[in-house]
C-alpha cells in the first residue's frame, strides 16, 4: 500500500476512546447543523450593513466589497484545494477544523476598527467556510443512494437556509439592543461546540471501492474529465448565474427594507427570519421531495425543475421592489424565494449524477468556485456600485432600482439548465 493510501486508511480510523455514530440520519442532522452555522456566519453581515456603514463611514461600494469579494475570493479559491483533501483523505476532521476557523473569524470581525480590518476578517471567514460544502456533499453522496440523495441534500441545504434566516433575526435583535459588534461576537462563538461534537462523535464514512485507486489522480486530470461533460458545465454555469442574482439581492435586502420602508434592525431581522423559514426552508425541502417523485418518471426533471423555477422567480421579485406596502412586498418575496430555494438542493443533487464518487467534492468545489465569485463576490458589489451610480438621480431609492436591474439574469440561468437537460441522458452516471 502506498503512503497516500496509508494516509487514507489512517484518516478513516476513529480513536478507540471516542463514541462515534455513522447512522445516515445522525450524520445528516449534524451536517445540516454545520450548514446552519455556515450560512448563519456568512449572512450575518447583511442585517448589519447600515450600522457598520454609519459607524465606520463607509460607502455602499465598500460594503459590497467587504460582504462580497472579501469573503468570496478566498472561499472560491481555497474551495478546490480543500475539496482535493476531502476527495483524497479525511472529511469529518476537515469540516470540524474549518467550522472552528470561520466561527472564530466571525467573532474577530466584530472587533474591526476600519475597512481594512473588516476586509481581512471577512477573508478569514471565507477561508474557513471553503472546506464545508464540498466535504459535506461528498459524505452525503457516500451515505445515501441516488434515489434518496436529492431529499438528503435538500435537508442539508435547508439547514443552511434556516441559518440565513436565524442569522438575520438573531443579529438584528442583538444589534438593536447591544450593537453590531456584540452580534458578530455571539454569532461567531456559537459554532465552536458543534465543531467539537462533529469531531468526536462522527466516524469517517467508508469510501467507494475505487477511492484508493483514484486518490492519486491529479487535480488537472479530475478537472479535465469534469469539464468535458456538457451537462455538467451548463449546470455549473446555470447555478453560478442564479446565485449571482439571488445573493446580490439577499445581501442588500435588509438595507432596502430600512431605507425604502423605514423598518428598524430588529423588525428587519424578524421579518427576514420569518420569510426565510417559510420560503427558503420549506422551499428547499419541497424541491427535494418533488424530485423524489418526478425523478422516477424522468431523470431530466433534476434539470427541468431549476430551469422552470428560475424563469418564474423574477415575476414575483420585480413587483416586490415596486410596491409601497411592505406587507405586500414580503408576501411577493416569500413566494419568489420559495420557488428559487426549491431548486438549490435539486441542482446540487443533479451535479452528483454526472460525477464519479471519487470526484464529488472536487465537482462541488468547482461549482462553488464559479457561483461564489459571481454570486457571493460580484453580486453584492454590482448592486452596491449600481446603487451608488443611481444615487444622484434617485437618492435613497437608488437601491430599489439597483436590485431591479439584476432580474434579467435568472432567464439566462434557465437557458443553461435547458441546455444541460438536452444532452443529459448520454452523460448521466446514476
Amino acid at each position: 500500500m502506498s503512503g497516500e493510501d496509508s494516509s487514507i486508511g489512517a484518516a478513516a480510523a476513529p480513536p478507540a476512546a471516542a463514541i462515534r455514530n455513522n447512522s445516515p440520519g445522525y450524520v445528516l442532522a449534524l451536517l445540516a447543523a454545520v450548514s446552519f452555522f455556515n450560512n448563519l456566519d456568512r449572512m450575518v453581515l447583511p442585517i448589519l450593513v447600515e450600522p457598520i456603514k454609519l459607524e465606520l463611514n463607509l460607502s455602499d461600494s465598500q460594503m459590497g466589497l467587504m460582504s462580497g469579494i472579501a469573503f468570496a475570493l478566498f472561499y472560491a479559491t481555497l474551495g478546490l484545494p480543500l475539496a482535493r483533501v476531502a476527495d483524497r483523505y479525511f472529511r469529518v476532521r476537515l469540516i470540524a477544523v474549518c467550522l472552528i476557523l470561520w466561527s472564530a473569524m466571525t467573532a474577530v470581525t466584530g472587533m474591526a476598527r476600519n475597512f481594512t480590518e473588516l476586509f481581512l476578517a471577512r477573508m478569514g471567514v471565507g477561508v474557513g467556510e471553503a472546506g464545508c460544502a464540498p466535504a459535506s456533499h461528498s459524505i452525503l453522496g457516500d451515505l445515501f443512494p441516488a434515489e434518496r440523495r436529492p431529499f438528503a441534500i435538500s435537508i442539508f441545504q435547508a439547514g443552511g437556509t434556516l441559518g440565513q434566516s436565524a442569522g438575520l433575526a438573531l443579529a438584528g435583535v442583538i444589534a438593536e439592543i447591544y450593537g453590531w459588534r456584540t452580534a458578530l461576537l455571539v454569532v461567531g462563538l456559537a459554532g465552536i461546540p458543534l465543531a467539537l461534537l462533529m469531531l468526536f462523535t462522527v466516524r469517517e464514512p467508508p469510501r467507494a471501492p475505487r477511492h484508493a485507486e483514484a486518490a492519486g489522480e491529479s487535480t488537472w486530470t479530475t478537472l479535465k474529465a469534469l469539464l468535458a461533460r456538457p451537462p455538467l458545465v451548463h449546470l455549473v454555469i446555470g447555478v453560478a448565474i442564479a446565485t449571482f442574482t439571488t445573493m446580490g439581492m439577499v445581501q442588500w435586502l435588509p438595507a432596502f427594507f430600512i431605507r425604502s420602508h423605514g423598518l428598524n434592525l430588529a423588525e428587519v431581522g424578524v421579518l427576514n427570519a420569518t420569510a426565510g423559514v417559510i420560503a427558503a426552508v420549506f422551499g428547499t425541502i419541497f424541491g427535494g421531495y418533488a424530485l423524489t417523485r418526478l425523478g422516477k418518471k424522468d431523470a431530466r426533471w433534476e434539470l427541468w425543475w431549476p430551469m422552470m423555477v428560475f424563469a418564474i422567480f423574477p415575476f414575483f421579485m420585480a413587483p416586490s421592489f415596486l410596491v409601497d406596502d411592505w406587507r405586500i412586498m414580503i408576501g411577493l418575496q416569500v413566494a419568489g424565494f420559495f420557488f428559487s430555494a426549491s431548486a438549490g438542493g435539486v441542482a446540487f443533487a443533479a451535479l452528483q449524477s454526472y460525477v464519479e464518487p471519487h470526484r464529488r467534492a472536487t465537482a462541488v468545489a468547482t461549482l462553488l468556485f464559479l457561483s461564489s465569485l459571481l454570486g457571493l463576490g460580484l453580486g453584492p458589489v454590482l448592486v452596491g456600485v449600481i446603487s451608488d451610480l443611481l444615487a444622484l438621480s434617485f437618492g435613497q431609492e437608488s437601491l430599489r432600482y439597483a436590485l431591479l436591474a439584476t432580474l434579467c439574469l435568472p432567464f439566462w440561468a434557465s437557458t443553461h439548465f435547458w441546455l444541460a437537460a438536452r444532452d443529459s441522458k448520454r452523460w448521466r452516471l446514476g
